[in-house]
């Protein structure tokens, strides 16, 4: 490993606020300050991915607003699969999908009423 300045090549410049390491935050599990999460944001977002798993929530829905989100989460699959059908040139899945997207969005409107 080379080192200029004292910092390994592979290893980004130390937080510009309080000085803390990449290293360091990854052997503690602490960062140092706030500009720790902007200045080490690429390689830190991975270990807390890792940690963590995705950012999407996947607990218990409130009764309240459940059937919105569950709709809404519906459509967003629904346009995901759009986005791939088209992809893959299949124009008759993508028109049922389509309808699909639009009856769930017409029902949400109506409820919103």
């Amino acid at each position: 490993m080379y080192y200029i300045h004292s910092v390994p090549v592979n290893q980004p410049a130390p937080c510009p606020a309080c000085g803390v390491s990449l290293m360091e935050i990854t052997q503690t599990g602490r960062a140092g300050c706030p500009e720790c999460y902007r200045h080490f944001s690429q390689r830190l977002n991975q270990h807390i991915r890792r940690i963590h798993g995705p950012a999407a929530h996947t607990g218990r829905i409130p009764k309240s607003a459940g059937g919105q989100i569950i709709q809404k989460r519906r459509v967003s699959e629904l346009r995901k699969a759009l986005h791939a059908a088209v992809e893959r040139q299949e124009y008759e899945k993508c028109a049922e999908l389509r309808d699909e997207i639009k009856a769930l969005e017409e029902k949400s409107e109506e409820g919103a009423l």
